[in-house]
């Protein structure tokens, strides 16, 4: 049986798509801006019944856009909470650093270490466990705190990557809007914890 040439352009075509769907290897960047997708889960805990954590947790998605310029990075993100005792949200503003070593065949390993302030705030619904209804005021939402962690990504289409980062927090929550900031005992300490899957879109130079 004969095989039947591809003509020039079909062929130009399926080698422009193979290189482009190819796995690339990540490239030491000078500047690089990202925007992602987030889905997963990410929980946490702390020394009072004030503390965010006691009332956020369990199932979330977002997103995250930053800048990095070579190893610093800064980044926002933002999470919507499913689950727990009340649908949250949380904003978490980011600096630090931010690396990943190359595997080869588009795999690489990533690498955040980062200082955070931490912005929530509870749905105008939310409920205590008596049915009253819980003022995001009376809840430990602003604070400061660190995050760090190591994970796996996997890059393609030269812009495009899917990965995973879980990270480990430690947060130190302020009391209440309305309350006096210098009353510490109404603040509140912790830790947490987020696994969260991303689709992330890269550009730079």
């Amino acid at each position: 049986m004969r095989m039947r040439r591809l003509p020039p352009f079909c062929a130009g075509l399926c080698l422009a798509g193979f290189l482009l769907a190819a796995p690339v290897a990540a490239e030491a960047r000078l500047l690089e801006f990202w925007g992602s997708g987030l889905v997963g889960a990410a929980t946490g805990n702390g020394k009072t019944g004030r503390d965010f954590y006691r009332w956020a947790g369990g199932p979330a998605g977002g997103f995250e856009v930053g800048a990095r310029l070579l190893f610093i990075s800064a980044y926002l993100d933002y999470l919507r909470f499913f689950d727990g005792d009340a649908n949250a949200h949380l904003v978490g503003l980011n600096l630090g650093g931010d690396g990943s070593i190359d595997l080869g065949h588009g795999l690489g390993v990533v690498m955040r270490l980062s200082g955070t302030f931490y912005l929530g705030s509870l749905d105008a619904q939310t409920h205590d466990f008596d049915g009253k209804l819980v003022d995001s005021q009376r809840v430990n939402t602003r604070g400061v705190g660190g995050r760090g962690g190591i994970g796996l990504r996997y890059s393609f289409w030269r812009v495009l990557s899917l990965g995973v980062t879980p990270q480990l927090g430690y947060h130190y929550f302020f009391g209440g809007a309305d309350e006096d900031p210098t009353e510490t005992e109404l603040n509140s300490a912790g830790w947490d914890f987020q696994a969260l899957g991303y689709l992330r879109v890269a550009i730079g130079i």
